[in-house]
């Protein structure tokens, strides 16, 4: 059976407390750590050139800006200055990119509970790996306890391509998006279902609760009210823990695990 977090989360299958794991944050980097080829980088502009007329050198330049960091918004003028491409020509570059599974788009936040919220999409790799080796990033540098910064925009990465992939199959109709208000609150990720219900996720390095971990979870949970299904922290502890009323931290490897 495929893994269908959502619907766990639903059906109250996922009790957190009982929530076991043996992913470690070594174990996490090693998913990001498939050595990735000069050749399948060419494989990718073949590909995107099959597809739709590119100029190789501007796809492999704004693959780089895409992923450092990764899991950030489209922002066309900021990713244009550094991969050197007019942003009024770099659209069909992401088009093309999304369409052959390179990226996937999480969109910004439709709930009711938003206020002002930043409506374009944020770009996801489909596949970390990738995203890590554009970054310039080695595994050893991010186990260390110094890399964590780094570690933390590819295990959101991690994350939501994960989500997106189970969107596709759940037995819960949702969708997955994240929220970043105009001078306000910011939630990592929102599964939204069709009646205006919802979940916050936080995704975080660390093993060990810490109260800020949840602050966005508390704000998102007093604007949406009853609406407000759960919050989640995903994080790289080996076990499951409730922390408060509709608040509780899961492994990340929950999303995938049975």
């Amino acid at each position: 059976m495929a893994a269908d977090f959502v619907a766990r989360l639903g059906s109250r299958g996922t009790v957190p407390g009982e929530v076991r794991t043996a992913w470690d944050v070594e174990r996490y980097v090693a998913a990001t750590a498939r050595t990735v080829t000069d050749d399948e980088l060419r494989r990718i502009t073949r590909r995107a050139r099959a597809v739709r007329r590119t100029d190789p050198g501007r796809l492999d330049a704004l693959l780089v800006a895409l992923a450092d960091p990764p899991m950030g918004e489209l922002n066309k003028a900021r990713l244009g200055a550094t991969a050197g491409i007019p942003p009024t020509t770099l659209q069909p570059y992401v088009d093309v990119l999304v369409e052959i599974g390179v990226l996937r788009l999480l969109p910004g936040s439709r709930s009711a509970a938003a206020k002002r919220a930043i409506g374009r999409p944020q770009v996801v790799f489909d596949d970390p790996a990738l995203a890590r080796h554009l970054a310039g990033r080695t595994p050893a540098e991010l186990v260390a306890f110094s890399g964590r910064s780094d570690l933390a925009p590819l295990l959101r990465t991690l994350v939501a391509a994960e989500l997106l992939r189970q969107q596709e199959t759940s037995a819960v109709e949702h969708r997955v998006a994240y929220l970043r208000e105009r001078n306000g609150l910011e939630v990592d990720l929102v599964l939204e279902l069709p009646d205006d219900s919802l979940y916050g996720i936080e995704v975080r390095t660390a093993a060990s609760l810490r109260p800020h971990q949840f602050s966005s979870l508390h704000a998102l949970a007093r604007r949406a009210g009853g609406r407000f299904r759960g919050g989640v922290v995903l994080n790289t502890a080996h076990r499951g823990h409730v922390y408060g009323p509709r608040l509780w931290s899961l492994p990340i490897a929950t999303l995938w695990d049975q």
